[in-house]
């Protein structure tokens, strides 16, 4: 897997006269993670939205390509193919996204069949993925409500390994988590990104955590893209007065251990 696998150039969506995302060029290639900041209203999460093609009543302009794939003009049973096969969505609150009346195997193996997968290689292939994000397999026998936050985030990133996804969006995949599972998660994402070649587009708002996993960053303010370039340049080196302002906006603890790229980490307890 190598190559550009999302491509975006002039995207705008507005909603009547109002243009509530707009940004010019932004590009994930294999095996990196491009994260895109800023305050709650900034754009960020339209922007992941409508490069999936998942909004509804604005009008959406400019290009979006995932794995070569037009977005925008691609009919709507192609874009049905892609989505978990080719790119998967990691929602905010995994377990509000998960059925509760479904054990997580059985979530798994209709997601699976739904692209053409059943059976034994099904069974397999779930088992594969929750051990490749570091859950043991028996957890497919539980119900949502009977795993943690983390494990449900990790379930759903397995989700996404599983159906083959190589590209995957995140949307703030760690803020209903606490500090140490926060880690866990953001680990899980950057081996995966680096054993698999994994493509993430990741959104949120904690610059702390976003400096331990992005290779590039996006800021975006009231819709606008402000600043962009590599991570260790952005948060080192700010342009922008607003980017100025998000990172000394962080709090600076003087006992706050900070976050190190992560351990392989132990099975949550519940």
């Amino acid at each position: 897997m190598s190559g550009t696998m999302i491509r975006i150039r002039d995207l705008a969506v507005r909603i009547g006269d109002r243009v509530i995302a707009s940004v010019p060029e932004l590009d994930v290639v294999a095996g990196e993670c491009v994260a895109i900041v800023g305050e709650s209203g900034s754009g960020k999460t339209t922007t992941l939205l409508a490069t999936l093609g998942l909004i509804e009543g604005a009008d959406i302009s400019g290009k979006i390509a995932i794995d070569g794939v037009d977005v925008l003009s691609a009919p709507v049973a192609e874009l049905r193919r892609i989505r978990g096969s080719r790119v998967a969505l990691v929602m905010q609150s995994p377990q509000a996204a998960l059925n509760p009346t479904m054990r997580l195997g059985t979530l798994m193996r209709r997601a699976l069949a739904r692209h053409g997968v059943r059976g034994a290689e099904a069974r397999s292939r779930a088992a594969d993925a929750v051990t490749a994000v570091l859950l043991d397999p028996a957890i497919l026998r539980r119900y949502p409500h009977q795993v943690s936050g983390g494990q449900a985030q990790r379930f759903a990133i397995a989700l996404a390994i599983a159906l083959g996804a190589e590209v995957v969006l995140a949307d703030e995949p760690t803020s209903a988590l606490d500090v140490t599972v926060q880690a866990e998660v953001v680990a899980v994402l950057r081996r995966l990104r680096d054993e698999r070649g994994l493509a993430v587009l990741l959104v949120s708002h904690d610059l702390a955590l976003v400096s331990t996993i992005a290779d590039r960053v996006l800021v975006m303010k009231d819709g606008a893209v402000v600043e962009s370039g590599p991570a260790t340049d952005v948060f080192a080196r700010p342009g922008d007065p607003y980017t100025r302002e998000l990172i000394a906006a962080v709090p600076q603890l003087p006992d706050r251990p900070t976050i190190e790229p992560a351990q392989e980490p132990a099975e949550e307890t519940e």
